[in-house]
């Protein structure tokens, strides 16, 4: 039987690893301090430490912080989840807002007056929001994650947003046309 494969993953280190307060990460805190003048207490000090060792180099895993606590994971699965959500509504949206148009075809019955101008304002304007609206969120969402800060209520906003932006248009094109009888 053959030995098993090393490891591959790059933040495992292969030597002992230094700890905040152990004798090796004083001693590397001490060699990277300025040097100290002669005759000051600093010198004396610093020339009875030990030098470190080559082995005793961090693998910079401590810097890194802790690993992904449950918290995060499931702010990241509800966020994905909630922009999903917001990318099918802003299609429906941005849709919608253009079938909106379709109103503008009984301009020509008896009675009626239409603002063309506010309804092709409405039509063209809407779904340029509603695109706004979603790729602010999105980023808005990205920069929040990568900050580890919660991020699935601003993606709710942002649906909120989609639904007001759309029943905005539904008004201001019920306003362009009146109908008459």
């Amino acid at each position: 039987m053959s030995a098993p494969a090393a490891s591959q993953d790059p933040d495992l280190s292969s030597g002992p690893v230094d700890v905040a307060g152990s004798d090796a990460a004083v001693a590397s805190a001490a060699s990277l301090a300025p040097p100290a003048l002669p005759g000051s207490p600093a010198s004396a000090s610093a020339s009875a430490s030990p030098a470190p060792s080559a082995s005793s180099a961090s693998s910079g895993r401590e810097a890194r912080g802790a690993a992904r606590t449950p918290r995060h994971v499931v702010d990241v699965v509800a966020t994905v989840l909630l922009l999903a959500l917001l990318a099918v509504e802003a299609v429906a949206a941005g849709g919608g807002i253009v079938f909106l148009s379709m109103a503008f075809h009984s301009c020509a019955a008896p009675g009626t007056t239409c603002d063309a101008g506010l309804g092709t304002g409405v039509v063209t304007v809407g779904p340029v929001i509603v695109a706004l609206v979603f790729v602010g969120t999105v980023v808005g969402c990205v920069l929040r994650l990568v900050r580890r800060r919660l991020a699935w209520p601003l993606a709710l906003v942002g649906i909120a947003a989609m639904v007001v932006v759309f029943f905005a248009a539904l008004l201001l094109v019920d306003a362009a046309v009146q109908h008459g009888f």
